[in-house]
């Protein structure tokens, strides 16, 4: 089965990350890229009959909220990949004539989290693995204790140098530096910023942490047909690939490898490319 071309992104939208945005709940946030991104494609919340979140946005309440009743709605939780892995259901959704156009929504509200009793971006407030077999026994004592551990195997096994990986984060802070929905929007960091900064987790230092933030985006997707008669040219969707690895950090095999690696590939055979065939390439997972 291949989803090449059969469905197509025709309207986005984003809510600019900040810290916080004070007063704001998750399910504001994401009414207000929703909005953004029907509005962006021509069309009207009528026109949505699909709906994909990423689970700690709830799909009734979500719909309910944006005022939509779809005829197909799931929430997909893969963490760090649920924006990538929501945009592949939604247009295998397509694709199977379950629904034909579809929102795609996910945010983070740190006021939401605090109130529920969870942290940012976590979905649950209840035992997990984690809380069950990591935080117990040691193998998280404080924050990106798995950050820390990759970074210090890479080290080991590559001869990675601290100096190398912060010129990574400080590059990060100057792509950011003329994106106005970027939380780091004109702040710049340079390396030596960065290896100043305090330890978090050794070697993991301040400026190269996961910060918590608010904000929210959104995609309208909809089937190839569709999308020749609406305002903006489709972003077809040409590759998709998902490979599930372990959530936690210790009962990985390889610690310096994550399942990006078997994802890409099945991507890139899917659209037809090789790798040597990208011109940019955004990573996360």
């Amino acid at each position: 089965m291949t989803l090449r071309g059969r469905a197509a992104i025709v309207g986005i939208g984003e809510v600019p990350t900040r810290r916080v945005h004070e007063g704001r709940s998750l399910y504001g946030l994401c009414a207000e890229a929703a909005a953004m991104a029907i509005r962006d494609a021509g069309l009207t919340k009528d026109d949505i009959d699909g709906l994909v979140t990423d689970g700690v946005a709830a799909p009734p309440i979500t719909a309910e909220y944006i005022g939509i009743k779809p005829n197909f709605a799931t929430g997909v939780t893969m963490q760090g990949a649920s924006g990538a892995t929501a945009t592949m259901v939604a247009a295998s959704a397509i694709n199977s004539g379950i629904c034909n156009t579809v929102l795609v929504v996910m945010g983070n509200s740190r006021e939401d989290a605090a109130r529920e009793g969870r942290v940012a971006g976590r979905g649950t407030t209840g035992p997990s693995v984690r809380s069950e077999w990591e935080e117990a026994y040691g193998m998280a004592p404080g924050a990106n204790t798995g950050y820390g551990l990759i970074y210090r195997r890479h080290m080991h096994e590559f001869g990675t140098t601290e100096e190398q990986l912060a010129k990574m984060a400080s590059d990060q802070r100057y792509n950011a530096l003329d994106n106005e929905n970027a939380v780091f929007n004109g702040q710049p960091a340079s390396t030596e910023d960065v290896l100043n900064s305090r330890y978090i987790n050794e070697p993991l230092k301040l400026l190269e942490s996961v910060m918590p933030c608010d904000g929210a985006a959104a995609l309208v997707i909809t089937s190839p047909d569709r999308a020749k008669s609406l305002k903006n040219k489709p972003a077809y969707i040409l590759g998709v690939g998902l490979q599930q690895g372990e959530a936690n950090i210790w009962q990985r095999d390889n610690f310096t490898e994550t399942p990006t690696v078997e994802s890409a590939k099945r991507a890139l055979a899917m659209a037809g490319y090789q790798p040597s065939d990208m011109e940019f390439a955004e990573f996360y997972d």
